[in-house]
């Protein structure tokens, strides 16, 4: 009986990750894409971690559940069949939504708490990007504030009017795509994966500021690398750091900063542990 479960719990899991993936990739959503391996990867690690849950005789999904799963993951189908944009809220839901479904048919409400870790992964995988999205604008006009006085306190002739940051031989237009929430919200989403697998013992407020400021951060610096460009008639750059692979890198850059930072937090634990021992 539990391996009959098992099977058919892996497949319909497997079949909804591969669905999810898929859309992406047809939906040239593609850095959503690479940063859903990570988070599917760190929620396939902690299931591996806790396989043993769903051997206990005690631990089962009762009738409603099995419906709402059900549901739930019929639902997801349906959408997913019709959705045409990589612009879909869905999208980002789809992750959380389809691990709910599945721990509803696993484990049924009255035990989803054993699965707290996994389901608040694949929350911050892409639901903050929805719940953010009356902020786009402010944090729009934000990136461009602070692009115009990065570039205005190191010596640059700059000017801005509205979301135009502006040099005396070109100007770049700082729209909801370059506001920088998208990298904020990723590295949101891998501070909850660091705090979860990988735990500290110090402030997790400042993880989860650090992170957020850092994706700002990065993303200031390339709007006004482009408003530079711009101005410098390097328009090839421009399209390169604004729509091709450089934008990926920055998002790199941005993880690696993070993660050093996390790596950092990390050792100040095992430093305070060895002293409090002594």
């Amino acid at each position: 009986m539990f391996k009959r479960k098992l099977f058919w719990l892996i497949i319909i899991a497997t079949a909804l990750v591969t669905l999810n993936m898929t859309l992406l990739w047809k939906l040239d959503d593609i850095a959503h894409f690479w940063m859903s391996i990570v988070f599917w990867c760190a929620v396939g690690s902690l299931l591996w971690d806790n396989q043993d849950i769903l051997k206990q005789s005690d631990i089962k999904s009762d009738l409603l559940s099995r419906v709402a799963g059900t549901l739930l993951i019929a639902f997801i189908l349906f959408k997913s069949a019709v959705v045409s944009s990589k612009f879909d809220p869905f999208l980002r839901l789809a992750p959380f939504l389809s691990g709910l479904g599945l721990s509803l048919l696993a484990v049924g409400f009255h035990n989803l708490k054993l699965y707290w870790r996994e389901l608040v992964i694949l929350f911050f995988h892409g639901t903050p990007s929805v719940i953010t999205l009356p902020l786009v604008d402010f944090i729009t006009s934000l990136t461009a504030k602070f692009a115009y006085y990065s570039l205005w306190y190191v010596g640059f002739d700059v000017t801005r009017y509205g979301n135009y940051v502006a040099l005396p031989t070109g100007r770049v237009l700082v729209n909801g795509g370059c506001s920088g929430i998208e990298a904020m919200n990723y590295l949101l989403g891998l501070a909850v994966i660091c705090l979860v697998m990988f735990p500290t013992k110090q402030n997790k407020a400042l993880v989860i500021g650090v992170a957020v400021i850092f994706g700002f951060i990065i993303n200031v610096f390339r709007v006004a690398g482009m408003a530079l460009l711009v101005a410098s008639n390097r328009l090839d750059l421009f399209k390169y750091w604004h729509e091709g692979e450089g934008s990926l890198v920055v998002g790199m850059i941005a993880v690696i900063l993070f993660g050093v930072f996390y790596q950092f937090m990390l050792k100040r634990d095992s430093k305070l542990t060895q002293s409090s021992g002594n």
